[in-house]
């Protein structure tokens, strides 16, 4: 592979307004690089288009363009950079805080740039190596959280194509984040001879490997039954055909029956899930997240529900630091206190979590299975509107099937204080002493009442904008209701006007959607530019640049 390091692009290279930095990675269709945003003054991942079976470096050192004049080397780069911008044009539109951000993404030097968020975290294949037991709570808010992030980009008609455990980071939040799309890398794949290579094996499911078929949403919902398989079992799982050509031949499946195995201590419907996500062939598995997660909410787990709650509280404080009797405290921290007990946290390792590995392939277009099939989202909307909720409780009924209520909620998280991000214990302690100290205090003596509401007041700011920062890097700027940064700003501004962080964080988003309105104008999408003109002014309404747009658009009309 030192062919494709010496066609890198060399430090200091500008691509708008972005500065390569150092290489990140680098793989047989692309390359990525450690960059920084001059604009936004931000640290990014950019991944450049560069297909080295039928691509090279230009002359100018910069662009890049078909491998040689034959006219089979410049259809299949035509046909590949039309696949990743296909792709990527559909991840910048995606806001879910459970799917990487994609910035943006550039066509320039005859080539394509996906520019990416840089995230922090530990992907899950280094938590599965560790060994370590994850309890049942930690195995249904991934399922959850995943499924979640899988029913939207689904109902963009595209798939994942490449989850396996290096496809999911874990947050310093404790949030799963997907990364590594791996769709258009493989359909660019399927036209060289190193297809076969790309795929995960043990999480690429059967139809994968059969030409002329198609992937589909239930091609990831394999993928994702065999990492929690992993997480089960501990054991790799075991290659798609294997199976298939253990069961043809009359033989018993591999992958044994979870159900019957005496080593497994999981809750009936959560085996019965991943089994069924399991099934070899296409049309047995669930054909939409839906599905699963109805199954998960079945009438069938109230029959262990507090079972598994106990052992999944007395694991979890076995395996973390001794803490109070605080049901509460104890849920926020199921979904990371494995991580922290490993002690792996690190910034994206380009070793790991930019490798996209071994995927799954789709062919354009990318997404053709059961055309017409509209996912059931029922289930996601419920379990969406219980996280917003942020309603927690303390009883026995907080177990496995409460996991995303009480691990991704704050602890003041209410109705009309959205959750937002997991405090520390230090941070609890605070808060408690803050509130004895306010209920203690006597009425009369109110120079010790406002001494005590002061850092009440400095701990909801930092609360506020600790969130703010969290919807900034999901691009969450002025939606969704509940969640958004604008919002979070709006409530550190209400109580300290001049708060500099929230101004800043204000002037960020309005000038991330005039990016956002110049790459629409130049595409030719004026709806779309007026909708983050619109969404700009609500945030900024006197904003000069944003006066400018606004005096263009008339003219042009």
């Amino acid at each position: 592979m030192t062919q494709i390091h010496d066609q890198t692009l060399p430090e200091g290279t500008q691509i708008g307004v972005y500065e390569i930095k150092g290489v990140a990675k680098v793989s047989a269709f692309d390359i990525t690089y450690r960059a920084w945003n001059h604009h936004l003054k931000e640290r990014v991942k950019i991944r450049e288009y560069f297909p080295h079976d039928f691509a090279k470096r230009a002359m100018d050192g910069v662009g890049v363009e078909p491998k040689s004049l034959y006219q089979a080397d410049k259809e299949n780069y035509d046909y590949g950079l039309k696949a990743f911008l296909d792709q990527a044009e559909v991840l910048t539109q995606i806001e879910h805080p459970n799917i990487a951000v994609t910035e943006n993404i550039l066509s320039l030097n005859g080539t394509a740039y996906l520019i990416m968020g840089a995230q922090e975290g530990m992907p899950l294949a280094k938590l599965l190596e560790a060994q370590v037991s994850l309890a049942e709570a930690e195995l249904k808010f991934i399922l959850v959280s995943v499924l979640s992030a899988l029913q939207q980009i689904h109902e963009h008609k595209i798939v994942h194509g490449g989850i396996q455990p290096a496809a999911i980071l874990i947050g310093k939040d404790g949030e799963p984040l997907l990364i590594n799309f791996a769709a258009a890398r493989l359909a660019i794949a399927a036209r060289t001879s190193r297809f076969t290579e790309e795929l995960a094996v043990g999480y690429a499911p059967a139809e994968q490997y059969e030409p002329g078929n198609e992937s589909g949403p239930a091609t990831d919902f394999y993928a994702l039954g065999a990492v929690l398989y992993v997480g089960m079992t501990h054991h790799p799982p075991v290659a798609a055909q294997t199976r298939k050509t253990a069961l043809s031949q009359g033989e018993s499946d591999p992958m044994s029956d979870l159900s019957r195995s005496p080593d497994i201590v999981y809750s009936a419907e959560l085996l019965q899930a991943v089994e069924w996500m399991l099934q070899p062939e296409y049309q047995d598995r669930p054909q939409s997240a839906g599905e699963i997660l109805a199954l998960l909410k079945s009438d069938h787990a109230s029959e262990t529900k507090t079972a598994a709650a106990k052992q999944m509280t007395a694991e979890t404080l076995t395996r973390s630091r001794p803490v109070a009797n605080n049901m509460l405290l104890m849920g926020i921290m199921i979904g990371i206190v494995v991580l922290v007990t490993v002690g792996l946290w690190f910034d994206e390792n380009p070793a790991e979590l930019l490798d996209d590995g071994p995927g799954t392939v789709a062919t354009e277009p990318l997404f053709q299975r059961n055309p017409g099939k509209v996912a059931d989202t029922s289930a996601i909307k419920e379990e969406d509107s219980s996280v917003a909720s942020g309603t927690i409780e303390s009883n026995q009924e907080s177990g496995p099937d409460k996991v995303s209520e009480t691990v991704r909620a704050m602890s003041y998280g209410t109705e009309n204080q959205p959750v937002t991000s997991t405090p520390s214990p230090q941070e609890l302690a605070v808060v408690e002493a803050e509130r004895t100290a306010v209920v203690d205090a006597p009425l009369s003596q109110s120079a010790e009442q406002d001494s005590a509401i002061k850092p009440i007041d400095a701990g909801l700011i930092k609360k506020h904008l600790t969130a703010a920062e969290k919807a900034m890097k999901a691009e969450r700027f002025t939606t969704p209701a509940r969640d958004n940064a604008y919002k979070y700003y709006q409530m550190v501004l209400a109580m300290e006007p001049n708060n500099t962080e929230a101004l800043e964080g204000l002037q960020k988003m309005v000038d991330r959607y005039i990016q956002f309105i110049e790459k629409s104008k130049a595409e030719g999408k004026l709806d779309t530019a007026k909708l983050y003109l619109q969404r700009a002014e609500s945030i900024l309404p006197d904003d000069p640049k944003l006066q400018k747009i606004r005096a263009e658009q008339a003219n042009a009309q």
